[in-house]
């Protein structure tokens, strides 16, 4: 009897589009891609209108946003991005590329619906990986960003205060006024204002309002 012997069949290169706001970036991130023969770079862009049109490539299976999550006075393009994304190609998975490690925007991308967060500066080898669970559907976060949110930052130290500055704090967060707040204790006014003027610096806020916000992280009331 004869055998005939099928080659197994190749696996397919991963249709994969870039999104970077820096045509200096988009350059350097499809060069470095196209080298490798698992990935198929079918189009990038700085320009995040033109988006819209690599999700209507039914063939797409990674979108790779290297735009600013944002910042101060800046509007948060890529955040925006990544959610419309979502919102229009569920099926597509999404790589948000960062510049830095911040907690809050890291957060912020992935609630926006990003599927792997990874740093420029993660090599190759690392990048294809994540490419790779991104196409499969699974999730993926660079080691350095997986510290970040799973070991965050300690929050710095409670002030210390005095057991009267600790009474005046507690009904600044129940909204009472200095003058109030001197008819409850039995003092002058004047002093309440003293003692609140020290909140203030010891809590590092200017106004009532950031005082009670301080003080209920914190757990000092």
């Amino acid at each position: 009897m004869q055998l005939t012997v099928t080659a197994p069949p190749s696996l397919a290169p991963i249709p994969l589009a870039v999104a970077a706001d820096n045509h200096i970036t988009r350059e350097a991130l499809t060069a470095v891609l196209a080298e490798d023969p698992e990935i198929d770079v079918i189009g990038s862009t700085c320009d995040i209108e033109a988006v819209e049109d690599f999700l209507d490539l039914p063939e797409l299976r990674v979108m790779l946003i290297n735009m600013s999550l944002g910042a101060e006075g800046r509007p948060a393009t890529g955040i925006g991005l990544i959610e419309r994304c979502k919102a229009r190609r569920p099926d597509v998975g999404i790589l948000s590329l960062k510049h830095v490690v911040d907690e809050a925007l890291l957060r912020a991308a992935l609630d926006a619906g990003a599927d792997a967060c990874c740093l420029a500066t993660t090599p190759q080898p690392r990048l294809l990986k994540a490419i790779k669970a991104v196409a499969e559907g699974a999730t993926w976060l660079d080691p350095e960003i997986s510290r970040v949110l799973l070991h965050p930052r300690e929050l710095p130290a409670a002030p210390r205060l005095s057991p009267r500055e600790r009474a005046i704090l507690r009904l600044i967060v129940d909204g009472y006024s200095n003058g109030e707040i001197a008819g409850r204790l039995k003092c002058a006014t004047s002093t309440v204002h003293t003692h609140v003027l020290s909140l203030f610096r010891k809590l590092g806020v200017h106004d009532r309002v950031s005082a009670a916000v301080s003080a209920l992280r914190s757990g000092l009331v």
